[in-house]
């Protein structure tokens, strides 16, 4: 490959990283919040948040370390003053209210997520409905507390 051919795909790199970046953010914060409701992480929860970022094209853009340090600090900062993380993290999933394809998304990643690890906590509920109502997306049925 050229000199010309690398610094392409650099550039294109790049801008990958900035397109997704809100959905990134969105993504690991709306996971966190729906992964801490019931008080842990599970193993599972993890491997299926691996999983996430080795299929989607959107967060296949960025390290998968990079995505997976920032859902461990909302994780965190949610352990360690949960109102206060738990508004940085819904203003980071609404910057995704205005486009209703990546909204479903994130809110369909967050189901999943729940489900990974077999159990589907009413608190992991509550978590997900907020979701749906911060990103502006009427909370499927089987939400409902």
């Amino acid at each position: 490959m050229t000199i010309i051919g690398q610094l392409r795909d650099a550039i294109r790199s790049r801008q990958e990283r900035i397109r997704y970046r809100p959905f990134m953010e969105a993504t690991m914060a709306a996971c966190a919040l729906v992964a801490i409701a019931d008080g842990e992480v599970s193993f599972s929860e993890r491997v299926r948040l691996d999983q996430m970022l080795e299929s989607l094209e959107e967060l296949q853009a960025f390290d998968p370390h990079e995505a997976v340090d920032r859902f461990n600090d909302y994780v965190q900062q949610l352990t360690d003053d949960p109102a206060t993380a738990q508004a940085e993290a819904l203003e980071a999933v609404r910057h995704l209210a205005d486009d209703e394809e990546e909204a479903a998304l994130v809110l369909k990643l967050c189901i999943a997520l729940c489900r990974a690890d077999g159990r589907f906590t009413e608190t992991e509920r509550v978590a997900a409905k907020r979701v749906a109502e911060t990103l502006g997306l009427p909370a499927p049925d089987y939400l409902s507390v």
